[in-house]
């Protein structure tokens, strides 16, 4: 790095103007996000999903009985949408709605055994995926990623729940 850029550079302010929005964090980030979306879109086709129809299965296969609100909560798909894609799974055979039976109006979505005899392909493409992925980074290496990553989430969820509260409360 140049010293004119490290002068500039006392922290964020100097990663918005650099001029090289190659190395940008944030541009990164999302085209890393936007990549990795088409590389599992991909994959998944093969096994006859998409990347949001593959995070409902992960997603229900480790946390089945939950309310569609609740799932759309947890995955982050808005409740329109979560509603549209879970109807194209049940289309699908791959999920099941059941009536809660604590409150009649809501149902619980479970995994179908069509779903269940996929898991084996995902997990198959997903560990190809990440293979790929992380090719030429050393298990320190992929530590110190997750863990920078992890820290950037962490903020971002910070910054969002004071934005929150600043427009609630």
């Amino acid at each position: 790095m140049t010293a004119a850029i490290e002068k500039q550079r006392p922290g964020a302010p100097g990663i918005l103007a650099r001029t090289n929005w190659g190395r940008n964090p944030g541009f990164v980030i999302h085209d890393v996000q936007r990549l990795i979306g088409q590389v599992v879109d991909a994959e998944m086709r093969q096994v006859g999903l998409t990347n949001a129809q593959l995070r409902l299965v992960l997603h229900l296969n480790h946390r089945e009985g939950v309310s569609q609100v609740a799932l759309g909560e947890e995955v982050g798909i808005k409740k329109a949408s979560v509603g549209v894609l879970l109807e194209r799974m049940a289309e699908k055979g791959l999920i099941e709605r059941r009536s809660d039976p604590g409150d009649r109006r809501t149902n619980l979505i479970y995994l179908t055994d069509r779903a269940r005899d996929l898991l084996e392909p995902i997990y198959d493409a997903g560990t190809s995926v990440m293979n790929g992925l992380l090719a030429g980074l050393s298990d320190g290496d992929m530590e110190q990623l997750v863990d920078l990553l992890l820290r950037v989430k962490s903020n971002a969820q910070d910054m969002f729940r004071k934005q929150e509260a600043k427009q609630h409360g």
